[in-house]
């Protein structure tokens, strides 16, 4: 899961520097279940994580820019497969300001994909 969160991290990292087209400002990632599960422990989700997710289920991360401010933010929306009508419910980022400044983010979940040693890391 760290290294699907170091990409996506790093793609808005890329967007923020303007080194990506505007053509490419949407990424979708499909996975499984616990895909899901993963990103949402690295985020801090747990009291909203669910061991069970159901198909249709959608993690979603945006990044907001504040042209007034320059300030780059990140919203977190889940879709649950079994609502009747789908549609995003925001999540918290436990421990992060409300908007979750995109360095705050980066500084929280860095140890889920700043890894040098894998063999280290991976030690039972």
């Amino acid at each position: 899961m760290g290294q699907l969160f170091q990409e996506v991290v790093g793609l808005m990292e890329a967007r923020l520097r303007n080194e990506t087209s505007l053509a490419s400002h949407f990424y979708l990632y499909t996975g499984h279940d616990i895909t899901i599960v993963g990103l949402q422990r690295i985020l801090g989700l747990s009291d909203t994580c669910h061991w069970v997710v159901e198909p249709s289920s959608a993690l979603i991360l945006e990044l907001h820019t504040d042209p007034a401010t320059n300030g780059s933010h990140i919203k977190v929306l889940y879709i649950d497969g079994v609502s009747e009508d789908l549609e995003p419910v925001e999540l918290a980022i436990p421990g992060c300001d409300y908007p979750c400044s995109i360095y705050q983010l980066m500084n929280m979940t860095e140890k889920y994909y700043n890894v040098t040693d894998w063999h280290k890391e991976c030690e039972i």
